[in-house]
């Protein structure tokens, strides 16, 4: 069992939670990496990282189907990329321990970031994926991966297809309502593999075995 990341999200008031939106490229259970419990987002989408925090949103839709979801977290904790690596909860995200591994950059004790090789994510990346500073995490969030679902009509405005991201067009406050109410149809966690796993040395059965897909997560 995956120890919980904080407490609930309490309801805000004073500060009305965002909205963060963009199109997940490559959907190959690293970025983001939705398995154990936990929704990290660590690598890519670096300006997201370092602006989104706590009791945000992020959306991912899924390429080439316009509308769909590929995935769905509220941020319930922010570490930064040194952090991700020193923490023990994390350790089974670094390379070689997992077919999936997002926890790939390492503090060198000088204030510096190292890159660690892996099979996903190559060096030419560190300084796009640095400049993010930090990793979101959930574990408060719906993966569909493959089983894409598409955004409902009153979400509709959110959709996001273009290149980079967008956050926080209109409708303020009434979207993290309308978001709470969409995903009461499924459980929190896992509802599909990833759609491009096919790009990570992982393979369907070993994905399958340590995950159950429309489960949710302990």
């Amino acid at each position: 069992m995956t120890q919980p990341l904080t407490d609930a999200i309490p309801k805000q008031t004073a500060v009305v939670p965002r909205v963060f939106r963009y199109v997940v490229r490559y959907d190959a259970g690293t970025a983001p990496r939705p398995f154990d419990g936990v929704c990290s987002l660590a690598i890519c989408k670096p300006r997201i990282r370092a602006s989104a925090e706590r009791g945000d949103w992020v959306i991912g839709f899924r390429s080439r189907k316009a509308g769909e979801v590929t995935y769905v977290m509220q941020v319930t904790e922010v570490l930064t990329l040194g952090q991700y690596w020193e923490d023990k909860r994390f350790r089974n995200r670094r390379p070689g321990a997992s077919p999936f591994p997002d926890n790939i950059y390492r503090p060198d004790g000088k204030g510096e970031l190292l890159y660690v090789p892996n099979h996903v994510h190559g060096e030419k990346s560190l300084g796009q994926d640095t400049s993010g500073r930090n990793v979101l995490l959930s574990d408060r969030f719906w993966y569909f991966g493959v089983n894409s679902v598409p955004i409902p009509n009153e979400l509709i405005h959110l959709v996001h297809s273009a290149v980079g991201f967008a956050v926080n067009k209109g409708h303020g406050p009434k979207n993290a309502v309308l978001i709470e109410q969409w995903l009461r149809s499924w459980p929190p966690g896992v509802h599909g593999a990833p759609a491009d796993q096919a790009l990570t040395i992982g393979s369907a059965e070993t994905w399958a075995k340590s995950n159950k897909v429309g489960k949710g997560c302990a």
